[in-house]
């Protein structure tokens, strides 16, 4: 994310309530449990997370790319959130 970039405002959903995210102005990927206050409709974050700087979370990629390819079952998993048992 350098400067003249168009913003960004992603979430993902991944699973609970957990969502992974990339914003603008923060350079880092946070990965973290929302929650519903009561009374409201809007998710709010909690405490609960973990932000990976870009370089942090490239050197993530890198270790994920290498242990899928020592165990390759891993790799083909899929998230239980895409299951019908879910």
């Amino acid at each position: 994310m350098n400067e003249g970039d168009p913003p960004v405002n992603y979430r993902q959903h991944i699973g609970g309530g957990c969502f992974v995210s990339v914003t603008t102005g923060f350079k880092c990927v946070d990965f973290r449990q929302f929650y519903v206050p009561y009374g409201d409709i809007e998710i709010k974050p909690t405490r609960k997370g973990i932000a990976l700087r870009l370089a942090e979370w490239d050197q993530m990629r890198k270790v994920i790319d290498l242990i899928d390819s020592f165990y390759p079952a891993l790799a083909d998993n899929s998230s239980c959130y895409l299951t019908l048992d879910h």
